[in-house]
């Protein structure tokens, strides 16, 4: 290669480097709108649905209604708990509950054997026991940081 020929890939290495930088400061900038504008429409969304809800307090055959569901919501949990004092149904509801517990952890290990996956194979997509091709789709979601260290 000669020194023009290197000179000109050198040029295309900077003119690409340049045009990644552009795009991920573009990128970052729409995420950022993107979140102001969310955190706008959930402030707006938050005076309305107040509005909203005053409005139907209000209302007295709302009200009426509402406080009738509150009372029969209320015999419902107690007549579930009465339920769930026999011994069989609470170990039944505690299967249960240690079975979602379970599920979940599977899910969140499964996720991470999929990013894992992911990345070594360099693919999106799995075979599964039974012959299905499946993809993997990740959902990415913004946390504050500062919540999670309040925690």
């Amino acid at each position: 290669m000669d020194e023009n020929q290197t000179q000109i890939s050198q040029e295309q290495a900077l003119t690409t480097a340049n045009q990644d930088v552009k795009d991920l400061f573009t990128l970052e900038n729409l995420i950022k709108t993107h979140v102001s504008h969310i955190e706008a429409v959930r402030v707006e969304l938050a005076k309305h649905s107040e509005m909203l809800n005053d409005i139907l307090l209000n209302d007295t055959v709302f009200k009426e209604i509402t406080d009738q569901i509150k009372d029969m919501t209320k015999k419902k949990t107690e007549a579930k708990q009465n339920v769930l004092k026999v011994p069989s149904n609470a170990s039944l509801n505690q299967k249960i509950k240690d079975m979602k517990q379970e599920t979940k952890e599977l899910k969140q290990a499964l996720s991470q054997y999929l990013q894992q996956y992911q990345k070594l194979a360099d693919t999106d997509q799995i075979e599964s026991e039974d012959g299905e091709v499946r993809q993997i789709i990740f959902d990415a979601r913004l946390v504050k940081i500062s919540g999670k260290l309040d925690k």
